[in-house]
């Protein structure tokens, strides 16, 4: 049996400084959110935005009953994780985690401008149904952790 334990203890080595943790939040932005109900996981791929206090998402297009939006109501405590693996020797990768909130309106303009300043979108919203329903939500930052390579 191979004792990996070494291994392990070498990670806390290489813990990422609070400032490499913010610029991983505000330059990367795609990561997976991950929730959970009743016992049973669910993650998807998330475009976000990040403005030092909260992670922001946008739900669209998706047609009643959606299931990003029925894990997102139930979850008690979500994790956004953001990655980069250039190669087995140069990755990155942080965990955010805290309670999801549904924005109301008045949330909407700190949401659009920090969703602005990093966001990314795959060419699948491009053919998104407008009248489709878009809802905002937030990940309220509780715990940031982040890890890289030597």
């Amino acid at each position: 049996m191979n004792d990996s334990t070494g291994d392990l203890d070498a990670l806390v080595d290489n813990e990422m400084s609070e400032a490499a943790v913010e610029a991983t939040l505000r330059e990367h932005g795609t990561g997976v959110l991950s929730m959970a109900r009743d016992g049973e996981a669910y993650a998807i791929p998330v475009s976000f935005g990040y403005d030092g206090e909260r992670c922001y998402f946008v739900f669209v297009g998706y047609h009643e009953p959606s299931t990003k939006a029925a894990f997102a109501e139930a979850t008690e405590r979500a994790t956004l994780t953001v990655y980069d693996d250039t190669s087995r020797d140069d990755w990155h990768s942080v965990n955010v985690r805290g309670r999801l909130a549904k924005l109301g309106d008045d949330d909407w303009p700190a949401a659009r401008e920090a969703i602005g300043d990093n966001a990314w979108y795959p060419a699948l919203f491009r053919g998104a149904d407008p009248r489709g329903r878009i809802d905002m939500w937030a990940l309220e930052v509780e715990e940031k952790t982040g890890y890289q390579s030597d």
